[in-house]
């Protein structure tokens, strides 16, 4: 896919509120968007039309002129900025080629940002979309849109 493509897929996302977000493994990041999916396991955790995980990358999340957080940071720490990003609308979201790197602007000067760490045999980040595919980045300049089920 050309860039193009992925910013007219991504820019679905554009006036969603966040919510679900969650602090996963390590720095993983996930963060839900649009209406809940129903699930047929009380234990599996609900996700949204769109899923957002934040796999191998760095990112860090900032409000205005403050970094709230940064992914190597302790992790007490991140569990308490990450929920900053609940219900706030989404307002744009700028990919960063050649490595897929992206800027999602938020409400209230919320600012998150992801940066590729790795140009070989690591996905940086997925967007799980509401026709049962997936936008995954990485590794290096890599992007693809499939099935979910391929991912």
């Amino acid at each position: 896919m050309n860039i193009q493509e992925v910013q007219a897929k991504v820019n679905q996302l554009l006036g969603q509120k966040a919510w679900g977000v969650s602090l996963g493994y390590g720095s993983f990041l996930t963060i839900e968007f649009g209406q809940p999916l129903p699930s047929n396991n009380e234990q599996q955790k609900i996700h949204g039309e769109w899923h957002l995980w934040l796999y191998n990358c760095a990112w860090r999340l900032e409000e205005g002129d403050k970094i709230l957080a940064a992914s190597e940071d302790e992790r007490n720490n991140l569990e308490v900025a990450v929920h900053r990003l609940e219900n706030l609308t989404l307002q744009s979201v700028d990919l960063i080629p050649p490595a897929w790197d992206v800027v999602f602007a938020f409400e209230h000067q919320v600012v998150l940002k992801l940066f590729a760490i790795y140009s070989q045999n690591y996905n940086h980040w997925f967007l799980y979309t509401p026709d049962g595919n997936v936008l995954s980045f990485g590794p290096g300049t890599c992007c693809s849109y499939e099935t979910s089920e391929n991912a």
